[in-house]
């Protein structure tokens, strides 16, 4: 089969699903048609049970496909022996290896499988990418330590420099972040980015962190109920609709201004505010989980300043200024202005 230009994967009216029986399928999604370019961070968003894991999985050569073709690196996946497809994908699952005896370099050793056999004998080759590893993923100050006494972040740290060491143009994650606290999450996003950018290699992540996605993707692949996808940059898919559709459900709505699903209801008490900075960022997002709706020409305006390094919230109000210096303390006094 042959590839496309600066592509390491893609596919051609792929049809993904599951066989039910003689002569009859469940198709989840397709026809898809998409491209995985090289040196880019691909973010797989869409609801729960949508298909991303069942895509994840048949581009990865663990699931046939219902129909249609996938090229990875020019070759008809089809056609690809296992060790064949694993020089060529790296892939970390939701669930990471948890062992007693394993220790962590030995876990990473076994991304180098493909290239030195079951038996496991590393060459100087082999040593040089799994150092290269560990170093890449800033893991060298346990990678003695036992597989089981790590935190999830760490362990997903691990399972990143395996994917690593076995050096592959593509790795792919699924739900990466799915057991991390937040910082947590934070570091291995922007870990993810800056190694494709270092690295040259094509990272395609499974998620569900939207805020994140919308941050460090170069591509984003948004899958909605319906089996469709719709692929392109973060900017063009706000902006043309496509989030507000492959999330649509009741009450729920997509604010292109802020890239945020709003949790509060359009408040029925409007007010204008004035200022500018993180200071007045914060304001807007307490009034309007206070039931205040922003609005650019409102009887009720509000000034937010800073003099000698202390923070002013001036409300004018029927003609009158009252100035406030928290915001708590004027969310107090105008909640009569709540109906």
């Amino acid at each position: 089969m042959m590839g496309r230009q600066n592509s390491v994967l893609w596919t051609k009216d792929l049809c993904i699903g599951y066989p039910l029986g003689k002569n009859r399928s469940k198709i989840i999604a397709g026809p898809l048609n998409v491209d995985l370019c090289a040196g880019q961070v691909i973010c797989l968003l869409g609801p729960n049970g949508c298909g991303k894991s069942t895509l994840i999985r048949t581009i990865a050569g663990l699931q046939d496909p219902l129909s249609g073709d996938v090229a990875l690196g020019g070759d008809d996946l089809k056609e690809l022996k296992p060790t064949q497809i694993a020089k060529k994908i790296s892939l970390v699952l939701t669930d990471s290896v948890r062992s007693g005896n394993l220790d962590v370099y030995s876990l990473i050793s076994l991304g180098r499988y493909p290239y030195s056999g079951w038996l496991g004998v590393l060459s100087q080759q082999d040593k040089e990418a799994i150092d290269y590893a560990i170093n890449m993923t800033h893991i060298s100050s346990f990678i003695n330590r036992k597989v089981d006494t790590l935190s999830d972040g760490e362990c997903q740290k691990v399972m990143l420099a395996r994917a690593l060491a076995q050096d592959t143009p593509l790795i792919i994650l699924d739900e990466p972040t799915a057991h991390l606290d937040l910082p947590s999450r934070v570091q291995l996003m922007r870990l993810l980015n800056q190694l494709s950018r270092k690295t040259g290699k094509t990272i395609l992540i499974s998620t569900h962190e939207l805020d994140l996605a919308l941050q460090v993707a170069d591509q984003i692949w948004l899958m909605s109920n319906d089996g469709h996808l719709a692929a392109g940059l973060p900017e063009e898919l706000v902006l043309n609709g496509s989030f507000q559709q492959a999330f649509d459900k009741d009450g729920i709505e997509f604010d292109i201004s802020t890239g945020t699903f709003p949790l509060h209801p359009l408040g029925n008490k409007p007010i204008t505010v004035a200022g500018s900075g993180a200071v007045t960022f914060w304001t807007k997002k307490a009034l309007v989980r206070s039931g205040f709706r922003i609005s650019a020409d409102a009887a009720v305006s509000l000034t937010i300043s800073n003099e000698n390094g202390r923070n002013h919230w001036t409300l004018r109000r029927g003609g009158k200024d009252i100035v406030y210096y928290s915001i708590n303390e004027l969310l107090n006094a105008i909640q009569d202005m709540i109906t």
